[in-house]
């Protein structure tokens, strides 16, 4: 009855708004924090079927004075649980229990009216937020994926090949032999004694606790029962449905059946940290920071197809990093190899992620910030470095299942909740488009990955919208195609080349409410040399090849280039043209050019080619001064041959 009451508690109180569901059922006064929240989320999830369920049975006309929220905890056992637990025989758990009978055949008549098979998918198609797979992502700093999946065996689960999410969410808990009753089992009556029904479960379980008399015959349909129930498991080699399969498109993903997760959460490779329970969703932000999955992105110069791997970046940045998953995946990514700052301004939330980072054993790569994105200095060393940022700012969080919140369904609730609704997409909105600008400031950066774990264009396609046609962004940035041939669920067309952006939904895709964009800074388009050929020389005019004026090459605009002689002139000048790219390319990582010509002349072939095998030591000054120099020796010359 503890458990009862604390998660009808703690219903109340996120109804009355004083705080999140589960929240409330982490206090330090509440016992069994685990089982209390597990009980509380999943009658959340029912509610709007109890309540049908309580009122048509009548129990409330029973029962006027019983307290609605811990009503809805007990009929939940009743219906879709284990049954009740406790004190049955005075109080509130007698109650219930006398009217149980009453609610299950109310729980068929409601599902034969509703067309439905189970009393899953009754819950399914009142409004309730739909179920998803358990992702649980190995940690590839200490161990690898065959290693998991073996001690994954051990403990019993057998993995699936070439499985699909559905698959995982049609399997329900372990049949009753495992686990005892059956939250889809259904009732028959039996006729016991004249004038007495005993109304019995299919698992063959009795309402009523005599089981001495007949003890012999319940044991013989019981074993019959579950013998029949084994033959029509699909799965009848699974130990209690313990199964798995690896998610073909993040290879490091293990995807469960939803009821796992309470299961997996004891399990030695959760404890260890050689797994971390993250839904897929949140993990695709790191992997296409570090272009781990297939993109068209604007950095690679043949950007015409989707690649996987095309460009690589250097220091990058996880503007939101607590609680730390996605830091420890950009971590595990990395192979603990490159520099990673991980910022959080909350120093609570902060020592939390420090904590996660031990515990899953990261690298000293990752160094924590304790201060908000927007105070930490683009220009600053050793900042200004960072290429690739993650952003996943403060949302309303509207697109996650788990986040079950009880509300009350009063109208003019719903319409101030509305209200309010409206004003804080706002402030969030803006709060977003600041943090997308102040990322675009650090110097060197070339990607930015925005996500958020909302369902609400405003915070995601009109952010991106609103970053895009900013005056100091138009045209400088643009956005990657995400997974163009693997991802089906996209952006909705808000601007162009929205849809390149994804979304991720529980029907669609089987994660959370999501959405993806892919940011890059638009690389400048190298200044391509235009060269004149040189002026073709007449075929009887050999003699003028001795008196060959010095050539003049222009290198950051295009100018006319001068004659040169053929033969071993021509091999310099190929000699030059090497030197001369290498210039272009530190000219254009430098400043751009103000249309000053570089005059470059061609003395000699063994000058020629010490400047070509050392291209730093040359400067326009000094190109100037030897030109200079060789145009007085040639002077000098013609002097001496006018001379008799």
């Amino acid at each position: 009855m503890d458990i009862y009451m604390q998660a009808a508690r703690a219903m109340q109180g996120a109804i009355d708004g004083k705080g999140q569901l589960k929240r409330l059922c982490l206090q330090k006064d509440v016992q069994k924090k685990r089982a209390t929240y597990a009980v509380a989320a999943e009658t959340t999830k029912a509610m709007k079927v109890l309540d049908e369920i309580l009122k048509t049975s009548g129990f409330y006309e029973s029962n006027p004075t019983f307290w609605p929220c811990l009503a809805r905890v007990m009929a939940y056992d009743v219906i879709f649980g284990t049954g009740l637990k406790g004190n049955l025989k005075t109080g509130q758990g007698y109650a219930v229990k006398k009217h149980s009978s009453k609610m299950k055949r109310t729980l068929e008549e409601i599902m034969r009216k509703k067309k439905v098979d189970t009393p899953a998918q009754l819950v399914q198609g009142s409004g309730s937020a739909p179920r998803i797979p358990v992702y649980v992502r190995v940690n590839t700093c200490v161990t690898t994926v065959d290693e998991v999946i073996k001690r994954l065996a051990a403990e019993g689960w057998k993995q699936l090949s070439q499985c699909e999410p559905k698959t995982v969410l049609s399997i329900g808990p372990a049949p009753a032999s495992k686990r005892g009753r059956t939250p889809d089992a259904p009732e028959v009556v039996t006729q016991g004694k004249p004038g007495k029904k005993k109304r019995k479960l299919a698992d063959g379980t009795a309402e009523d606790a005599d089981d001495d008399k007949k003890k012999k015959k319940k044991s013989k349909k019981k074993a019959k029962k579950e013998q029949e129930a084994a033959e029509a498991d699909p799965t009848p080699d699974h130990d209690g449905r313990k199964v798995f399969y690896r998610d073909p498109i993040l290879t490091s993903l293990l995807v469960f059946p939803p009821y796992a997760k309470f299961t997996l959460v004891s399990s030695a490779v959760v404890k260890t940290g050689q797994v971390v329970i993250q839904d897929k969703a949140s993990c695709l932000p790191p992997y296409l920071l570090l272009h781990c999955l297939e993109m068209q992105s604007l950095l690679e110069r043949n950007s015409d197809k989707p690649s996987i791997g095309g460009t690589h970046l250097g220091p990058v940045m996880d503007a939101t990093a607590a609680p730390g998953n996605k830091t420890t995946l950009l971590a595990a990514l990395s192979r603990n190899r490159r520099p990673i700052y991980a910022v959080e301004r909350d120093e609570e939330r902060a020592a939390t992620l420090k904590t996660r980072l031990t515990q899953l054993k990261v690298g000293p790569k990752v160094e924590v910030l304790v201060k908000s994105f927007l105070d930490v200095d683009p220009l600053q060393e050793p900042y200004c470095k960072v290429e690739g940022i993650l952003l996943d700012p403060s949302c309303s969080g509207s697109g996650i299942v788990d986040r079950i919140e009880p509300k009350s369904q009063a109208l003019e609730d719903k319409v101030k909740r509305q209200t309010e609704e409206k004003d804080r997409l706002v402030k969030l909105a803006d709060f977003q488009t600041r943090m997308l600008l102040h990322a675009a400031e650090f110097p060197n950066i070339r990607r930015v990955v925005y996500s958020t774990c909302s369902i609400h264009r405003e915070e995601n396609e009109d952010v991106v919208s609103a970053f895009l046609s900013h005056d100091d962004i138009k045209g400088k940035w643009g956005v990657a195609d995400i997974m163009p041939g693997t991802w089906a669920t996209r952006a909705l067309p808000v601007f162009q080349d929205a849809q390149h952006c994804i979304r991720c939904t529980p029907q669609n895709d089987a994660t959370n409410g999501f959405f993806v964009a892919v940011l890059e800074r638009i690389p400048k388009k190298k200044k391509k040399n235009k060269k004149k050929k040189a002026k073709q020389t007449d075929a009887e005019s050999d003699d003028d090849d001795d008196a060959e004026e010095p050539t003049k090459v222009a290198v950051a605009v295009a100018e006319p280039v001068a004659e040169m002689a053929e033969g071993e002139a021509e091999e310099e000048f190929e000699e030059f043209e090497e030197f001369e790219e290498v210039e272009e390319e530190e000219e254009e990582e430098g400043e751009e050019d103000d249309g000053k010509e570089v005059e470059v002349t061609i003395e000699d072939p063994s000058v020629v080619q010490k400047k070509a095998a050392e291209p730093e030591a040359m400067d326009e000054d000094e190109e100037c001064e030897e030109f200079e120099e060789y145009e007085e020796v040639e002077e000098e010359e013609e002097e001496e041959e006018e001379e008799p």
